[in-house]
């Protein structure tokens, strides 16, 4: 029976560090919104403002809609854990860069995790993140919250070498992330993650 019962506690703390650092302190949602719309508000061209603020209004300039980039939101979110599966499998931090904000809790949380994992010769094999978006919400132009079922597949952890050291069954969470565009970025980017408690 005490084998059965020991391995939960550890188990519970490697699922909430492979979901992005979830059970991190929790993220200022508004500080990323504050940062963006600030970095908006101090642009040169302020005829730009109006353009991203009504863009209802001014589609015969600018097509895309409120669910075309619903859409690029969602897809870009589940690329970004794609990303990060391949920096955890291949110990390459550098690959985080291009996914989080550079104010992104999970950054350091992740980078932390690959120095850890390089300093104890470890490896996670077949680790593999997936999402079931239930919920996209648009903040601003710039900045939109995702609601989503994140599964974690088991995974082992080995040596360098190959040999076992554990195996992790799979962990289910139900989280909200905050996606961020900033202005001298293309790319949507993960700047907030939490969990949402699951009632029944």
């Amino acid at each position: 029976m005490r084998t059965a019962r020991q391995p939960d506690d550890p188990t519970r703390r490697r699922h909430r560090y492979v979901l992005v650092g979830l059970v991190m302190a929790a993220i200022l949602v508004l500080a990323i919104f504050a940062l963006t719309t600030t970095q908006l508000a101090k642009s040169p061209h302020g005829s730009t403002l109006p353009d991203t603020t009504f863009s209802e209004s001014q589609t015969t300039t600018k097509p895309k809609s409120t669910i075309g980039t619903r859409e690029e939101v969602v897809t870009r979110i589940h690329q970004i854990f794609r990303v990060r599966d391949q920096a955890i499998r291949t110990r390459n931090p550098l690959l985080l860069d291009n996914i989080y904000t550079v104010d992104c809790p999970c950054l350091k949380g992740d980078q932390q995790l690959i120095q850890n994992l390089n300093q104890e010769r470890r490896k996670w094999r077949g680790v593999k993140v997936s999402l079931a978006v239930r919920e996209a919400e648009k903040i601003n132009d710039r900045l939109w919250t995702v609601s989503a079922v994140v599964t974690t597949s088991s995974f082992d952890i080995t040596t360098e070498s190959g040999v076992l050291v554990r195996r992790v069954p799979k962990g289910r969470e139900l989280s909200r992330f905050a996606l961020a565009r900033p202005t001298n970025q293309d790319d949507w980017l993960l700047g907030q993650a939490s969990v949402i408690p699951e009632h029944d």
